[in-house]
């Protein structure tokens, strides 16, 4: 099987061609996503926002039941 020139530059430029437009596509999709994104999603709300989430210490974990038992409520129900 014997492969011409002319075969040759059509695979390259097909390669060629499909390398840029991938760059491209790529470039787009990078700045579309820094603009529409927000830089911090977890930062600290503004106004009248409430905390949902209490952070436990350890060191103050005495009713430790109550917990294992809503956690296994929330895996068996989904709630």
């Amino acid at each position: 099987m014997k492969v011409t020139i002319r075969r040759l530059m059509e695979l390259v430029r097909f390669i060629l061609l499909f390398v840029t437009c991938t760059l491209i596509s790529y470039g787009i999709i990078t700045i579309l996503s820094s603009h529409l994104l927000p830089a911090n999603p977890y930062h600290e709300p503004h106004g009248n926002a409430v905390k949902v989430v209490k952070i436990i210490d350890q060191t103050k974990m005495h009713n430790v039941d109550w917990y294992y038992s809503r956690l296994q409520l929330f895996f068996m129900v989904g709630e």
